[in-house]
């Protein structure tokens, strides 16, 4: 290490800035992208709390399938930061061209076809109502039907994370975003000709807004100022070299993905088994979707983290890699517990935002007090594992949040909620608890450096 960055001079506070310059773009498409989610919880809670059970659960659905994408945009966004920090263009062409026709291969003959055709058997097997089946399965069936389009839009953003244009993102989802808002209001209530569809509405929207941003990606993906000129046809080689590293490097963060989101439908099954079953669905939902605000901005400082270690590894320093990856998580426990205050002094206010049910902002304010307490820690788990996947080792921050998932989420989460008979909140304990069981371990793995020696 440098005598310079040893001091915390110029070269460190570049780092930070540099860190943050990839960041909070980042923050703000997260925010975006949570903002057009609570905007439809608050529309289709003018319906009742059906339709919020109903969008809530059929999200952790299609969450389910689309992180089957991580497997592809995580394991790109690591090469193609390599690359850029090499200055090898002609690699980081072939990365951005042949990972955005592999995503949306996958999308038409994969995510498409599947979802559609088990949408409803998901629901039913999760323990919904028969109006809730009917709502979220005309919701799903949707989305999965414009799956492509958002399997474009995420590879879109993976490319330019790569490269570090993320303000480039935050500008293509921006416009996306305010796009979906309108649409998914008038579809949902109707206009003029245009019928009211409810709940569908909501997704129609959202695949529409998609849509649009996917033609706007792909002026993207071929204009010279963004550094790329790369074009789709060059993407059409099979590559079974790149196919082994971006699956090596991005597939743990998709299991752990798939992981989360299986986790996330086993904690709405166990609480289809608590008394109003609905009604707790519809407070956990607000919770989780609310809840995002916070995530997101821990998975911004991750993408962040993994960038910059990914070009300060690339470019042959270590050192200052390791800087990157605590930068990234002490900024993003700054930000995160300013969330978790606001969670633990205002949890009423919020919830009385989406539903005037009491019962359901009882649950809800509950749940938001308990997680508050942990949020700070999660920021950790979030950081260091994305720092650790840029350097290479995307299996450590894969098994730790795994066990935390599986285990203490499902398993404390039933303990706390059904034996021991503390019902929502024992769910809430369970969620609480597994940041701290996954922090610790990501945190002591970082420390240890051996990711300094992998060579990609």
């Amino acid at each position: 290490m440098s005598s310079e960055i040893e001091r915390g001079t110029p070269v460190l506070e570049s780092e930070i800035g540099k860190v943050w310059a990839i960041a909070w773009p980042l923050i703000l498409t997260n925010i975006l992208n949570v903002t057009v989610g609570i905007i439809d919880l608050k529309m289709v809670g003018v319906l009742g709390y059906q339709p919020i059970a109903a969008v809530g659960m059929a999200r952790q659905v299609s969450n389910f399938f689309m992180m089957l994408m991580i497997a592809i945009t995580g394991g790109a966004s690591v090469l193609i930061a390599h690359a850029f920090g090499a200055g090898d263009k002609r690699r980081l062409q072939d990365v951005a061209s042949r990972s955005v026709v592999y995503m949306l291969v996958t999308a038409v003959l994969v995510i498409t076809p599947v979802g559609y055709f088990t949408s409803r058997g998901f629901l039913i097997a999760l323990g919904a109502s028969d109006r809730v089946i009917d709502l979220g399965n005309q919701y799903l069936k949707t989305l999965f039907l414009g799956s492509i389009f958002t399997c474009f839009n995420f590879a879109i953003s993976a490319v330019l994370l790569g490269i570090g244009k993320t303000k480039v993102s935050l500008v293509l989802l921006l416009g996306v975003n305010l796009l979906n808002i309108p649409l998914n209001y008038l579809l949902i209530f109707g206009a003029g000709p245009i019928p009211a569809f409810g709940v569908t509405g909501a997704a129609l929207g959202t695949v529409i807004a998609r849509a649009l941003g996917a033609v706007a990606g792909l002026r993207i993906l071929g204009s010279p100022r963004f550094t790329l000129e790369i074009g789709l046809r060059d993407g059409w080689v099979f590559d079974w070299d790149l196919i082994k590293r971006i699956f090596h490097l991005g597939g743990p963060r998709s299991l752990q993905g798939v992981v989360r989101n299986f986790s996330g439908l086993m904690t709405v099954r166990i609480i289809t088994l608590l008394p109003d079953a609905t009604r707790a669905v519809s407070a956990y939902s607000v919770g989780m979707q609310v809840r995002m605000i916070s995530s997101f901005i821990g998975l911004a400082f991750m993408s962040a983290a993994m960038a910059r270690v990914g070009q300060n590894m690339g470019g042959g320093k270590p050192e200052m890699a390791a800087k990157s990856g605590w930068i990234a998580a002490f900024m993003a426990a700054g930000l995160m517990s300013v969330l978790a205050v606001v969670f633990f002094f205002a949890p009423t206010a919020i919830m009385s935002f989406f539903t005037g049910d009491q019962e359901v902002i009882a649950m809800g304010r509950s749940y938001f007090i308990i997680i508050a307490l942990f949020e700070p820690v999660l920021a950790f788990a979030f950081a260091l594992g994305g720092a650790l996947r840029g350097g290479g080792d995307p299996i450590s921050p894969f098994v730790y949040s795994s066990i935390s998932d599986l285990v203490i989420v499902i398993a404390a989460g039933y303990l706390f909620a059904i034996p021991l008979g503390m019902g929502f909140p024992g769910i809430a304990i369970g969620i609480a608890v597994s940041s701290l069981t996954r922090a610790v371990p990501t945190t002591l793995k970082w420390r240890q450096g051996k990711w300094k020696t992998v060579k990609l």
